[in-house]
Parts: structure tokens; sequence; C-alpha cells
């Protein structure tokens, strides 16, 4: 599979899911996406900038002040009322992340655990 089929298999897997996106931290850019409606460029700018800030920037850092002082993190979720954002980083590439936008009720424990298996096999092939 590739990288798209890859992310569109997750999406439809995971119940709740409405968006997956690989993308480099260091670019701030996205590289592939899957999801059920075309986003504008600038809803998938902001999803590449959010993965950098809660995994490399601002919000890595302060977090990790309180811990063991290494300034990025490896995973993150965001939740609000409309919806839950994991953010996992690529253990075989750390400048590459998968981020995945869900409804607020998703099971985050198969979130996580089917993002980081869909991320092992997108490494896997590049």
């Amino acid at each position: 599979m590739d990288i798209t089929t890859e992310l569109d298999t997750m999406r439809a897997d995971l119940e709740g899911c409405v968006l997956v996106a690989f993308t480099d931290l260091s670019s701030q850019l996205v590289l592939s996406s899957s999801s059920a409606s075309k986003p504008a460029q600038e809803e998938m700018n902001a999803l590449s900038q959010a993965a950098h800030l809660v995994l490399d920037g601002t919000y890595a850092k302060s977090a990790s002040e309180g811990w063991d002082g290494n300034p990025s993190a490896e995973a993150a979720v965001l939740m609000t009322g409309a919806e839950a954002r994991v953010f996992l980083r690529s253990p075989a590439n750390p400048a590459e992340a998968l981020v995945a936008v869900c409804a607020p009720d998703t099971d985050l424990d198969a979130a996580v655990a089917q993002a980081r298996a869909t991320l092992e096999r997108i490494v896997a092939k590049v």
C-alpha cells in the first residue's frame, strides 16, 4: 500500500476519524492526507503547525519542564467539545508525524494504537 492508501485505511477503520495527515514537522507541511471532504489548504497548514507546536514547539517545551527536560514529545492529544486531535511522532524519523482528527467520543487508546501502526507501515515504505 502507498501512503495515501494507508491513511485512507486508518480513517475508514477508526470510528469517528474524519481526517488523517502525514506531516513533516521541520517544514510544517502536510505530505499526504485522507479526508471525507476536501479541507482548505489553510486548514491543512494549521494542522501541520499544530503538530509542530505540540510535538516540538511551545507546548512540548512547556510540558517538558515538569518532566524529563526533553524539549520534544512523542505523542499528544488535544481535545475540545467538537473534536479530538491525536499527534504521533515517527520513531524512525523524528521529523515526521501522523495527525488524526476525530470525533470527541472516539476511543483515544484505539486512535493512538492505530496511528502508531499506520505510521510504522508508512515509514517502513519510505
